[in-house]
């Protein structure tokens, strides 16, 4: 098999684009096994070839908890240019890898990229795609190494397009180049119907419409950046989601994201926070200002009260917060259903797996329940790359102060 889309061949126009997530780098063998890949891709497709690549798995969280030691709100530029960092080592480590295996790379900084954002420079918008620019990188080289999540301002300065972002480069650079299909490599077999780490018996969906993805990471699922599916679909580009590496078991063909049916899933908002507020209009009032911070909440009433559900760690959240009280213990499971509504429900986080799992034998009950799968195994722990030690040395990062996020 050589990687192509699920049920055909990807068509044939434009630049192949490819993005590596984090998860493929979690050792430095990554980089050789991706560079092999690529050269395996290349020389198949006959075509030029633009990768994608993220940060060494765990860095770019060492970098914002080192950053949050030294200062509690340090200027959007500097968060900017530390915690763009770890994509420039991933170009860097890459492209040798690639002329180590014989091809040809020349790896790009955020100028190379095309891409142009607009705001606050460690959460800035992405707001326009020039293909010109990568052009005129594959005029010298037919494979280009680009890192994901960074473009520049109207000024030529790096700017970070948010967290978890390189999604949404490689199918901003897809659109501008028009790629029929984006692949999107990651530490899962494509988009499931539930965390599979938390689920076994989630479904990997073998496709699915732009609206159906979108909707999922609307509600926090971590599928694929939800801007990434705007520019996709504004670009007529399918998103080919895929994991690696891979063995040849089930759910290697992956997820195709574009003219597919709806989907229904469950979503464990394990890696957010939930926050209680006295009245909905302090809850209103503190979504809106994460929401011009670049962070999107989760709003929702229960019989206990009003809550806000808030992305762990997002820088610049304190200053919105203030009127309310966060409630480590509890957290949030939704309910996504293909007709785009939404149930959720609080549990103690120490019930959060099994509430997830029993929603989802709800949306998908299992035809044999003999042979239902047990209580799931323990959640791995993200795995962090003991090279990123290059950058911080192999202490763990220290305690914030008080005061610090």
């Amino acid at each position: 098999m050589t990687g192509g889309s699920a049920g055909g061949a990807e068509p044939d126009r434009g630049p192949l684009v490819l993005k590596f997530g984090g998860s493929s780098f979690a050792d430095l063998d990554g980089y050789a096994r991706v560079a092999r890949y690529t050269a395996r891709r290349a020389a198949e497709e006959k075509r030029p070839v633009v990768v994608v690549v993220s940060a060494m798995s765990g860095t770019t969280g060492r970098l914002q908890k080192t950053l949050d030691v030294l200062a509690d709100d340090p200027p959007a530029p500097v968060a900017a240019m530390l915690l763009t960092s770890g994509e420039t080592v991933s170009v860097a480590l890459l492209a040798a890898a690639l002329d180590a295996a014989g091809v040809p790379a020349l790896p790009l900084t955020a100028a190379g990229t095309g891409l142009l954002g607009e705001g606050p420079a460690d959460r800035a918008r992405l707001v326009r795609a020039d293909p010109a620019v990568l052009l005129s990188g594959l005029e010298d080289s037919p494979v280009l190494v680009v890192p994901g999540g960074q473009a520049v301002d109207s000024d030529g300065q790096t700017v970070m397009l948010g967290r978890n972002s390189s999604d949404l480069s490689a199918a901003a650079m897809a659109a501008a180049l028009g790629a029929g299909t984006c692949v999107l490599f990651s530490d899962v077999p494509g988009v499931c119907t539930a965390d599979p780490y938390l689920v076994p018996a989630a479904r990997t969906l073998a496709e699915i419409s732009y609206e159906g993805v979108r909707r999922m990471s609307r509600y926090g699922a971590k599928v694929v950046h939800e801007s990434a599916v705007d520019w996709a679909e504004r670009g007529n580009v399918r998103l080919h989601c895929r994991p690696f590496p891979w063995s040849g078991g089930a759910g290697v063909e992956g997820t195709l994201v574009g003219e597919g049916p709806e989907a229904a899933a469950v979503v464990a908002h394990k890696s957010s926070d939930v926050w209680r507020f006295r009245s909905g209009l302090e809850r209103r009032a503190a979504a809106r200002g994460l929401l011009a911070e670049g962070l999107r909440t989760t709003e929702f009433d229960s019989v206990a009260g009003t809550y806000l559900v808030v992305p762990a760690g997002g820088r610049g959240t304190a200053a919105h917060l203030g009127a309310g009280r966060r409630h480590d213990d509890l957290c949030l499971i939704t309910t996504v259903g293909a007709d785009g509504r939404a149930e959720h429900v609080l549990v103690s986080r120490a019930d959060a797996d099994a509430e997830a799992r029993r929603c989802h034998a709800l949306l998908y009950p299992d035809p044999d329940p003999v042979s239902a799968p047990g209580p799931a195994a323990a959640a791995p722990v993200k795995a962090r790359s003991p090279h990123s030690d290059v950058l911080f040395g192999s202490r763990p990062v220290p305690a914030a102060e008080d005061g610090a996020h």
